[in-house]
């Protein structure tokens, strides 16, 4: 989940309660931009969650060779730092064309810091799979990464399983009309899942299925661990145990 969003800076405290009350422990803050990145650090800090740090396709610029000096920077100074765990969210989003070739050398960069320290990375990709996983063949990543909100076929999903990937589950899976998704994960395995929230405010751009039965926040990880239940016929208990597990290896928890 975006934490620390502008937009969080009123309810923040709240939410965080909420999600403490609702049996959360732990929750990963991914970067998005350099500029958000010292604010990432200090709400991560505070609650004593863990993050990541990268240049989201959507802020990639022409000025992404500075970017990356500067995240090599900070991956050097936070080296020891437990709390981070990650490069990204990071990747290919070929519907925002106006940034593509930024895009391009940035995600590259980011995977060889991914490969210089050590880390897994948090992937962001939208039709752009073909150019995402030609990119990871090339820089292999020896713990891998979740690549974040999957909605794709089955077809796809085993795609990034092979090159050695985590599916990472949200709030796409609660849509109804998501039947693609739901299909795959009738057949995935759940050694390959991780759940996430990542609402960043989705449901004050467009009234989810699912809001009401949230509050409209970012509470619904109860309701993904039910509906994979549902999907693959196992109990919630078996879903949620496995998910955690797969999680805390992802990232070295």
């Amino acid at each position: 989940m975006h934490l620390d969003f502008d937009e969080f800076d009123a309810a923040r405290e709240l939410l965080v309660a909420r999600l403490k009350a609702n049996g959360l422990k732990d929750a990963v803050i991914p970067g998005v931009s350099a500029s958000q990145w010292p604010k990432l650090q200090a709400v991560a800090s505070r609650y004593g969650f863990h993050y990541s740090l990268g240049v989201h396709p959507w802020y990639c610029t022409p000025d992404w060779r500075q970017d990356i000096e500067n995240l090599s920077k900070l991956l050097d100074e936070r080296g020891g730092d437990p709390k981070l765990v990650a490069i990204g969210e990071c990747g290919l989003d070929a519907l925002h064309k106006a940034s593509w070739e930024a895009q391009l050398p940035c995600f590259e960069a980011q995977l060889q810091l991914a490969q210089q320290y050590d880390l897994p990375v948090i992937l962001h990709s939208v039709k752009a799979h073909n150019e995402v996983l030609a990119l990871l063949k090339r820089y292999p990543l020896a713990r891998g990464g979740v690549i974040h909100g999957f909605y794709g076929s089955m077809q796809l999903a085993q795609r990034y399983v092979d090159a050695g990937y985590y599916l990472g589950i949200g709030h796409l899976l609660l849509e109804e009309k998501a039947k693609k998704l739901q299909e795959t994960l009738v057949k995935l395995p759940l050694e390959h899942l991780v759940i996430e929230t990542d609402l960043a405010l989705v449901s004050q751009v467009k009234k989810s299925d699912f809001a009401d039965k949230t509050g409209g926040s970012s509470l619904i990880l109860h309701l993904l661990i039910e509906k994979i239940a549902k999907l693959q016929k196992k109990s919630n208990v078996l879903v949620s145990e496995q998910v955690f597990l797969n999680t805390l290896q992802l990232f070295d928890l």
